[in-house]
């Protein structure tokens, strides 16, 4: 390795200033030399024109002693020259160091704070100070925006994580207990057991649930994209809201055709009518329609249940959030529902939102670019 790349950035700097310096001294320098030796030929031209013919021997001694006496001027500037400038050279050198250290200490700082942040503490923010020059600043910024989304990605994966485990955890005590209970008993008569079994078996399916909702997490957050297919709107919602049993209702469906991947929009649309189900409730009422809007389709979920109050309506979609109302259910989902249903939207260049509905609970609402309908007439304005 060289010494040069062993340098710092503040040596660099210095050394680069430096040597610009000297070089501009010594150009300096060579050019004032040169107009001093030209202007020496001058004066013995001119001198010698000016000689007198007669007297040759006393007007050698005199040009002589008018040459020694140019000789001895040019080597006094000389002097001063080289005092002055050697001054001014090591001034401009001391300079150039300070300059480089001054402009070379900002980055210092940030390193420092890079290095507490690969040691796991990403509260550290840079500060260039108001004098630092706008480069600085803009890097700054930039730094510090990119520790701010690695901070909350951190802060929401370890909640992601301690939700996850509370959501297992839950079910797999209530199994444990419930078999402890058994246990106790030395001679369990059969309903007793059955009462266990369909406890145990309901829990297992709310286990196996959220691990299938975990995985499905995992894939869309790997970035892997939706497989799109052309697909027949109307019977592809038909098909998909028949099989979700009498107390679903079928509403209007636009016909055309749409392009989206089918098993991703077959989750979203079974998250929604199953989150429906469950805040409708037991008797209630849960109607799908769909209709087509300019650039796309819009399909509606529909519920009689208490609906979800404005404020919610947004942290409903983060996951594990449940509404009051849901954590008081004990059938409530776990929470990740709207929040698996809004990635794949999302990756499919839709949206998703809630809003009041026409039968006194919740709609909501998704839409997806792609669609073209038969009957363009009917675009939903």
């Amino acid at each position: 390795m060289s010494a040069w790349s062993k340098l710092g950035l503040r040596g660099r700097l210095a050394i680069s200033i430096g040597a610009i310096i000297v070089l501009a001294f010594g150009a300096v320098f060579v050019v004032v030399r040169a107009q001093m030796a030209n202007e020496n030929v001058v004066i013995k031209r001119e001198e010698a024109k000016k000689a007198p013919a007669s007297g040759e021997d006393g007007g050698e001694a005199d040009e002589s002693a008018r040459f020694s006496t140019i000789k001895d001027a040019q080597d006094d500037v000389e002097k001063t020259f080289f005092f002055i400038g050697g001054a001014a050279l090591l001034a401009a050198l001391l300079a150039s160091y300070l300059l480089a250290a001054r402009t070379a200490a900002p980055l210092r700082r940030f390193a420092e704070t890079a290095a507490e942040v690969d040691g796991g503490d990403l509260s550290p923010r840079l500060d260039p100070g108001a004098a630092a020059p706008s480069e600085l600043r803009a890097l700054a910024e930039a730094f510090n925006h990119m520790l701010e989304r690695l901070e909350d990605a951190f802060a929401r994966q370890r909640r992601f994580v301690s939700d996850a485990s509370h959501e297992l955890r839950s079910p797999l005590t209530a199994i444990r207990g419930q078999l402890e209970v058994l246990a106790r008993s030395e001679a369990p008569d059969g309903v007793e057991v059955r009462r266990v079994e369909g406890l145990a078996l309901a829990e297992m399916a709310r286990v196996e649930r959220l691990v299938e909702d975990l995985l499905a997490l995992a894939r869309l957050d790997e970035g892997v994209g939706p497989a799109l297919q052309e697909l027949a709107a109307g019977p592809f919602l038909r098909d998909l809201i028949r099989s979700g049993g009498e107390q679903v209702e079928l509403g209007k469906l636009a016909e055309g055709t749409l392009r989206a991947d089918p098993d991703l929009i077959a989750q979203v649309l079974r998250n929604l009518v199953d989150n429906a189900r469950r805040h409708a409730g037991a008797g209630g009422r849960v109607s799908v329609s769909s209709a087509a809007v300019p650039g796309g389709l819009c399909v509606r979920v529909d519920d009689d249940g208490p609906g979800i109050p404005p404020a919610e309506r947004e942290r409903v979609f983060d996951r594990f959030h449940r509404t009051q109302a849901a954590r008081d259910r004990t059938s409530g989902g776990s929470g990740l529902g709207l929040g698996i249903a809004r990635s794949i939207l999302v990756s499919h260049g839709g949206r998703i939102w809630i809003e009041d509905s026409p039968l006194g609970g919740t709609r909501v609402s998704f839409e997806l670019p792609g669609f073209k309908p038969e009957d363009k007439s009917l675009l939903s304005q």
